[in-house]
């Protein structure tokens, strides 16, 4: 991809769309648009499994990689200035540092938050000093003597850690740490629950306060003590940590400490002016803090309901919106289900997000997706979009580029307009199975911008994955009926000669028999046998015999035609039936003769030591319904005897 004259930063993280990562990533990008910078965000779908990294030195154990992690692939081809991986989303050391050295070998700075990566700028979330903050606020500035806390998984670190500061504070104030008052809430809804029941029911006295090691457990916290009919804080004060967005729009508004996400965003905004300036990249470790957030659930802000009406509104716009972003997703879905074709896909796609095309929205498939070969070879590059879309303006899909140039034509936008200035690449893909990927670009990035871009995804993946399927199925349908097919034409086949069996020239020939049309037409039926099979079995071996065999089949059908019906009884012995509208057309003599001829045209016949020669029995009859064709097989059979016994004599004579 050319170097565009705007500076870029690389992000990379799993699920990104969820709040923590994405209040980091909205901060970010106000901070890069005011320096000048491009943010382009790279979002994996779920976390990523340690078996596929087995060497995170050895860069070709990723190269061409099928799952979520080829993904990342992407971020080789494109000119970025820094690159910042949300190390704690991915969660898997070897493939964060497999992306760290990508970022080396580009020479450019990598900043690791929340995780460490030997040679990158390591920037740890400071989860103890944080907690201990909200503690000590509770204990200190509040007076609170029976504190319990609501811890997340018993034994997890960040967890542990948590409550390593919680009985800190408590020893440093003199408050001697009660089991009873320490519960596991790992970190969500219905645990929580549990452990406030326990709380509320041991006997216990009740604590002044609950510190929860989330703010998710606090706002259950907060449900479980109203639905007792407890009043926060004014009975019992509740506080949170992390500082998500739910704790804000709580009633009441969650006192918690929330990551300053601020001040890392603006020291690696400063660290990369510095090092553009300097030209030498410093790895070092810092800490990002957290700030106290003294809000409405501990006490220290008044009772009132913040811009509610603002709020309530904007949910009510969110949830509308996700409705029928949902619905048009399920429709697009539904078109392509009986599809075979993945270029069906990008022919309905308009239809179905025109609503939500006032931004910029791309989509691209491997080449070997779009042939129906799921497994793409690991060289290779080249993809093929099949949606191209900028402020409702579709361009044909169908355009083969290679994977180098990422996004084709974006330059001419961000050139052009400067209207987007952020990038979110979401991975098309089912399991380990890779499609393409899907590249949404934003001015004004916000929470459900940023869900309705991971469910046009998901969505698209799943219709992606419907129509291969289709066409996987479609395609062993196909291969089940060639071999049903081949199956039966073994049944009804002479396996040396390729023409009916016995059973095959019954089955044909009682069809022809039973047709209305040929009801007064004629019917000729040859007994066939050839002369001498003994003979050049005994003397030149089975091999000629049954090149032979094959030769004197050759000449049979190559007389009679495809519209008769021949067959090979079995060893030496041919029956072949043929209908027609006159009476005499042949003679037992004449198919003699041009059986002979016939038989001189085969290749290799002329050139044997040994003659090829048939007798020949005929007889012919007009169909009626009740004509009697078995008795005439049978004296086809006598006048074919009839014929060798003649010319046996001529030979002796």
């Amino acid at each position: 991809m050319e170097q565009q004259e705007r500076k870029t930063i690389g992000v990379c993280g799993s699920r990104i769309f969820n709040q923590i990562p994405m209040s980091f990533i909205n901060l970010l990008r106000k901070a890069s648009i005011k320096n000048g910078y491009y943010t382009i965000a790279f979002s994996a779908n779920s976390d990523i499994e340690g078996e596929f990294w087995a060497d995170a030195d050895a860069e070709e154990e990723f190269q061409g990689i099928y799952g979520e992690c080829q993904l990342f692939d992407i971020i080789k081809y494109i000119d970025f200035d820094v690159l910042i991986i949300l190390t704690e989303t991915i969660q898997n050391p070897s493939f964060a540092h497999w992306i760290a050295k990508v970022g080396k070998n580009k020479n450019i700075p990598v900043f690791s938050v929340d995780g460490v990566i030997e040679g990158c700028y390591n920037m740890i979330m400071d989860y103890h000093d944080g907690f201990e903050r909200i503690v000590r606020h509770i204990v200190e500035d509040h007076g609170c003597r029976k504190v319990n806390m609501l811890a997340g998984f018993e034994g997890q670190p960040l967890s542990e850690e948590r409550i390593r500061a919680y009985k800190k504070v408590l020893q440093e104030n003199g408050i001697p740490f009660e089991q009873e008052r320490l519960k596991y809430g790992d970190f969500w809804d219905r645990p929580t629950r549990v452990a406030m029941k326990e709380f509320l029911e041991d006997g216990k006295e009740l604590p002044e306060a609950i510190v929860c090691a989330n703010d998710a457990m606090a706002i259950t916290a907060c449900s479980v003590l109203n639905e007792k009919g407890l009043r926060v804080p004014e009975d019992i004060i509740v506080a949170g940590f992390d500082g998500t967005k739910d704790g804000k729009y709580h009633f009441p508004v969650l006192s918690t400490c929330e990551p300053n996400y601020e001040d890392a965003v603006n020291y690696i905004i400063k660290e990369v002016e510095r090092i553009q300036e300097m030209g030498n990249i410093e790895p070092c470790d810092c800490r990002i803090g957290f700030r106290l957030s003294k809000r409405q659930s501990c006490g220290c802000e008044e009772m009132v309901m913040h811009e509610v009406n603002k709020i309530v509104s904007s949910f009510g716009k969110d949830l509308g919106d996700c409705s029928w972003h949902n619905i048009a997703m399920n429709n697009m879905v539904s078109s392509v289900l009986e599809k075979k074709s993945v270029m069906d896909i990008a022919v309905k796609i308009p239809e179905y997000i025109n609503m939500w095309s006032d931004n910029f929205r791309f989509a691209c498939l491997s080449s070997d997706v779009v042939k129906f070969h799921r497994n793409a070879a690991k060289d290779n590059s080249e993809m093929v979009t099949i949606l191209w879309s900028y402020h409702g303006e579709f361009r044909e899909p169908g355009e083969v580029f290679d994977i180098s140039e990422f996004v084709p034509h974006l330059d001419e936008i961000i050139k052009q307009n400067g209207d987007i200035d952020t990038l979110i690449v979401r991975l098309l893909n089912s399991g380990k199975k890779v499609y393409g990927y899907a590249v949404e670009g934003f001015q004004d990035l916000d929470d459900r911008r940023l869900q309705r871009s991971n469910e046009f995804a998901m969505f698209l993946s799943f219709s992606i994955d419907t129509v291969l399927h289709n066409y996987q199925l479609a395609k062993l349908n196909e291969n089940l009926s060639k071999a049903y097919n081949e199956i039966a034409n073994l049944y009804i086949l002479d396996s040396m000669t390729g023409i009916y069996n016995r059973r095959g020239f019954f089955q044909k020939f009682g069809s022809m028999i039973g047709e209305k049309e040929n009801i007064g037409k004629y019917l000729y039926l040859f007994s066939i046998d050839m002369d001498g099979l003994k003979y050049i079995n005994d003397t030149y071996g089975h091999n000629e015999g049954d090149f032979a065999i094959t030769s004197l089949s050759k000449a049979i059908t190559q007389i009679f035609g495809e519209g008769a019906v021949c067959s090979r009884f079995g060893g030496d012995e041919f029956t072949c039936a043929v209908i027609l509208e006159e009476k005499n057309k042949y003679t037992a003599e004449e198919m003699s003769k041009e059986l002979l001829g016939a038989l001189a045209r085969i290749d290799g016949v002329r050139e044997k030591p040994y003659p090829i020669t048939a007798s020949i029995g005929m007889i012919c009859e007009q169909i009626t319904p009740d004509i009697d064709t078995e008795s005439m097989l049978t004296i086809a059979d006598k006048l074919m005897y009839q014929d060798k016994i003649a010319r046996k004599k001529e030979r002796r004579n």
